[in-house]
């Protein structure tokens, strides 16, 4: 009994494995806090990647005369390139829309394209030759004619589970055309 009892203090007084069960204990929380980081920080990033987005379309149909289908299919384009390294593909959708106020009327959308990847989303602005539904505090007056770019991304993270849910991402940009009201798309 006492060899038992002597043992027993040796064992409670021996340091040898601690530092392995501290590290072992630890572990989960610093890889769930790590690749928490790392999900956040890619939202941001993507976020940030859309916002340049719709101001880059937004402000390329801008400063056109005239507008066509086929000059839209060229820009659209660039949305992949200004995206990278993020896939725009079968994650993203672009919506372009031309707004005229006439009168005392309520803003129309003239023309609609769509465009940029597999993802298909209603535009939230609505549909050609339909009221449009401006964003809260954004008037027009009479004669205006306005371009709104909306990009919609399906953002996945990384970790199944993790800090940052599967949401559907969504930014817009406004611009007035420059050259040319715009109000009719040709093919």
């Amino acid at each position: 009994m006492f060899k038992l009892l002597r043992r027993w203090k040796h064992f409670r007084r021996a340091q040898q494995g601690v530092a392995y069960l501290e590290f072992a204990v630890t572990l989960p929380f610093l890889l769930a806090l790590f690749m928490g980081s790392v999900d956040a920080t890619r939202y941001i990033l993507i976020a940030q990647k859309l916002e340049k987005v719709s101001l880059s379309m937004a402000d390329l149909v801008a400063q056109y005369e005239t507008m066509s289908t086929t000059q839209l299919n060229t820009l659209i384009l660039a949305t992949g390139q200004v995206m990278r390294p993020y896939d725009f593909g079968a994650n993203s959708y672009v919506v372009v829309s031309s707004i005229t106020k006439t009168g005392t009327n309520a803003p129309v959308v003239n023309w609609q394209y769509a465009g940029g990847g597999t993802m298909v989303s209603a535009s939230r602005i609505g549909a050609t030759g339909n009221a449009a539904t401006l964003p809260a505090g954004f008037t027009m007056v009479d004669k205006d004619n306005i371009i709104i770019a909306e990009v919609f991304y399906n953002y996945t993270s990384l970790v199944a589970g993790s800090v940052m849910p599967n949401v559907l991402m969504y930014k817009m940009a406004v611009f007035k055309p420059r050259l040319g009201a715009l109000n009719t798309l040709g093919s």
